[in-house]
């Protein structure tokens, strides 16, 4: 497979998820994230020495990405709003999207590190390995913080 069908077989399998992984990071714009860190990957592709790195290399383009756009957020506004989800008519997805809401709002009251390593450790299901190097922290790290975010996101849910 030449260089270019690699590129676009990663973009046809990779771009949904990196955009849901911007979204549970916080970015209010995670379809603009996940198609900048392809961009940036598209012009670097050709110095990658393994197409095995170019996964977990684009996840921490769009963590860094995502973090970025976050800092720029606070910077511009106080408050950002949160992102709208389309309405949903049945009233068992109504009481889904309700319960969605309440998770992800507990995951906003947790720190930018333990919201990304459980979004990495629950959504992609990411091991602590890959979740230590797409965060660049030690295993023991990974450990640790999905420990206290646990114990965080369990009290901030208690408490809603």
């Amino acid at each position: 497979m030449d260089a270019m069908a690699g590129f676009s077989a990663l973009f046809d399998e990779s771009f949904e998820a990196m955009k849901r992984l911007a979204f549970l990071l916080g970015a209010d714009d995670p379809e603009n994230i996940a198609q900048e860190a392809f961009v940036r990957l598209h012009d670097r592709w050709h110095t990658l020495y393994d197409d095995n790195k170019a996964l977990p290399y684009l996840r921490a383009m769009v963590v860094n990405l995502s973090r970025s756009r976050l800092r720029h957020l606070r910077v511009v506004r106080k408050t950002p709003p949160d992102v709208m989800l389309d309405e949903l008519s049945a009233e068992a997805h109504a009481l889904a999207r309700q319960e969605h809401l309440r998770i992800r709002e507990a995951l906003g009251k947790l720190s930018r590190r333990q919201r990304e390593v459980l979004v990495l450790r629950y959504w992609l299901d990411l091991d602590q390995a890959a979740i230590a190097e797409t965060l660049g922290v030690a295993v023991g790290t990974v450990k640790a913080t999905t420990s206290h975010a646990m114990t965080n996101l369990r009290k901030h849910l208690e408490e809603a």
